[in-house]
């Protein structure tokens, strides 16, 4: 019994200080923080969720950015047609609970009409993967994308999802499940690229949307 009060202390010691990976890349406001438990003192399935490099290699995707948006097979419209594009958006992402998600809130307008998602990207330790949810007004649907179990080490990063489309994607495939691909390609610290791909029944994938983000300096 003391074995186990004693773990769960560390637990709830871990919790409260959400273990921030390093005082380096993943530091949001470079103030030092209370040294937590090193790795040797927490109980195995504790340490094998401490956040590590691949989370770090993300780190360049956190701050303030302007973004250049590009819709090409999406919104109802054909892959074919000129892309509607805007610039007037602005991307905010941070680190949460410990350096292990980020969370991006993209708000802005186009063709003067709002725009606003919101998404959250993290590695899966146990599948050694990239993921990515978002949310926005415009889908009931929770669109989630995931990277092939194993492929944590390649780049750029790729994540694929499939959701049933209400038009978003054509009239033609309502009702029907779309596939769709998430890749990131960081430039640098300040610039990276978000491209989304869609593959409609029978069909090739074509690109949906292109966000071009360059930091702004805070």
């Amino acid at each position: 019994m003391k074995r186990i009060i004693e773990t769960l202390h560390v637990a709830l010691f871990v919790v409260a200080f959400a273990l921030p990976v390093s005082s380096g890349a993943l530091a949001q406001d470079g103030s030092a923080a209370a040294a937590p438990p090193t790795q040797s003192e927490l109980p195995k399935w504790l340490s094998r969720g401490l956040p590590g490099q691949a989370h770090e290699v993300l780190a360049p995707l956190v701050g303030t950015w302007r973004v250049q948006l590009s819709f090409y097979g999406t919104l109802g419209r054909s892959p074919d047609q000129p892309p509607l594009v805007t610039d007037d958006l602005i991307s905010r992402r941070k680190w949460l609970a410990g350096g292990r998600y980020i969370e991006d809130t993209m708000e802005g307008t186009l063709d003067g009409a709002p725009i606003w998602r919101k998404g959250w990207l993290g590695y899966s330790i146990m599948d050694d993967r990239y993921e990515w949810i978002t949310i926005d007004p415009v889908n009931t649907t929770m669109m989630y994308y995931e990277g092939t179990p194993g492929s944590g080490d390649q780049r750029p990063i790729s994540m694929s999802g499939a959701f049933t489309d209400q038009g978003v994607a054509g009239e033609d495939t309502v009702g029907k499940s779309v596939g769709m691909r998430t890749v990131i390609e960081i430039e640098n610290n300040d610039r990276h690229v978000f491209e989304l791909y869609f593959t409609r029944p029978g069909q090739q994938e074509t690109l949906a949307t292109r966000g071009v983000y360059t930091r702004l300096k805070e």
